[in-house]
């Protein structure tokens, strides 16, 4: 079983995180697969059975664990933090840690190429089709300052240590930062700023020459406790066994 990514079209960066595909058998029966937390939503294609099957995917506050087995025909589409939100024309807390059927929750300004993507016969011509089907609807798209502040948290050397210091940082009030993150991301900003600790730590485990101690402060935990904790939280292990 292959997995393969791909980055869109430079047009689609502000919208897309990435493309990505399994396709292949899995071998010796099935096998578990743990999926952990990225910030993002993912619309995912189904072709494995007779059927496609298009289900959306929400932002994940946990590790989870995926059983995979037979034969693997799959097509994803992993939107950058927050910006589904515009296309979905619905609030991600409508997603959060759950999957939801495309039918069940239809995007409001587009039409995914189901019958192109079946048709299509390999991973780089999926990502064509998807890239030439979004970046027709990108002008009906609304603006989206929020993504940008997204994407500029993210970059930050240090992160705010509450949801009150980033409503200060960004000049909202409380109740409207708590609002837009529930609509963009699906989970609250105090949740969004755990995640990003959790990703940053997780960089710096693959990295030999850190200790755990130190990426506790690197990672702005307040002490290897606080960070042993948050990372099982989030991936389903401890530091010392993810490294």
């Amino acid at each position: 079983m292959s997995y393969r990514e791909s980055l869109p079209s430079p047009y689609l960066q502000g919208l897309v995180a990435a493309y990505w595909g399994v396709d292949g058998a899995v071998g010796g029966g099935l096998a578990m697969q743990r999926i952990l937390p990225d910030g993002c939503a993912d619309l995912i294609c189904d072709f494995s059975g007779g059927h496609p099957q298009m289900y959306w995917v929400g932002t994940m506050t946990r590790a989870i664990e995926v059983r995979m087995g037979g034969r693997q025909d799959l097509f994803g589409i992993r939107f950058a933090p927050g910006a589904l939100f515009s296309l979905l024309g619905a609030p991600l807390s409508l997603l959060t840690d759950d999957r939801v059927a495309y039918a069940a929750l239809p995007a409001s300004v587009w039409q995914p190429p189901l019958d192109g993507w079946h048709a299509a016969p390999d991973f780089a011509a999926r990502c064509r089709r998807t890239d030439a089907s979004l970046r027709a609807i990108l002008p009906r798209l609304p603006s989206g300052p929020f993504v940008q502040l997204l994407q500029q948290l993210s970059a930050r050397a240090a992160l705010p240590v509450s949801p009150a210091a980033l409503a200060d940082d960004t000049g909202m009030g409380l109740r409207t930062l708590q609002r837009r993150f529930m609509d963009h991301l699906g989970v609250s900003p105090r949740q969004h700023l755990r995640y990003l600790r959790f990703e940053r730590a997780r960089q710096l485990l693959s990295q030999q020459n850190h200790r755990c101690a130190d990426i506790a402060v690197i990672a702005g935990y307040s002490d290897q406790a606080h960070f042993v904790r948050e990372f099982r939280r989030f991936s389903g292990v401890t530091p010392g066994r993810w490294r």
